[in-house]
């Protein structure tokens, strides 16, 4: 299971070496182990740990270097199983392609205005939203030729698609406007 830091919390955790899943969470360089000691200053790859708040859970930790705008940023990710520290830095940048499937979710997809408050409401809009995205994959991948690996433009197939399976409803709104004017016209020209 990949997690976001946001997820490092004592419960989730413990959720889910309870249910048996192995975990690769996202932490924050200031946790602290049993020994006092920050992760941010550990040296060597692939440590076994312990928490505080998470006695008796083995962790083993590693860090990942991501390139920004200003330089590096060093990001910490825990195994709640014993992987090598290929594998869990590995698995742990997989979770930057889920973060970039949410991201296109929000800002192209309508999660940015999610305003709904019961469970029905939530789901009939998770449904919707990602039943939009797939519609939009399938559209990418119809009419691409070759494979790439850049990202779709999601604002222009969302609207090749609207284009494609609802232009009939706007066609057919415009012939009934059309037919109104065209009787209000006949009914000026008679008078």
């Amino acid at each position: 299971m990949l997690a976001d830091a946001a997820f490092s919390s004592k419960p989730f955790i413990q959720g889910v070496v309870d249910l048996g899943f192995q975990g690769f969470i996202g932490i924050p360089g200031n946790r602290t182990t049993t020994t006092g000691v920050q992760l941010k200053s550990l040296q060597k790859q692939g440590m076994k740990i312990e928490l505080p708040d998470l006695l008796g859970i083995p962790i083993w930790v590693c860090w990942i270097w991501l390139k920004t705008k200003t330089g590096k940023e060093q990001r910490f990710v825990i195994s709640t199983a014993p992987r090598s520290p290929a594998n869990i830095r590995q698995t742990g940048k997989r979770r930057w392609k889920i973060e970039a499937f949410f991201k296109t979710l929000k800002s192209r997809f309508g999660f940015g205005r999610f305003g709904q408050h019961s469970k029905m409401g939530v789901l009939r809009y998770l449904r919707l939203s990602l039943l939009s995205y797939q519609i939009c994959h399938f559209e990418h991948v119809d009419s691409q030729q070759e494979v790439t690996s850049c990202w779709p433009d999601w604002g222009a197939l969302a609207r090749t698609v609207r284009q494609k399976l609802c232009g009939w409803v706007r066609l057919s709104e415009l012939k009934a406007e059309l037919k109104a004017l065209n009787d209000v016209l006949d009914a000026i020209s008679i008078i």
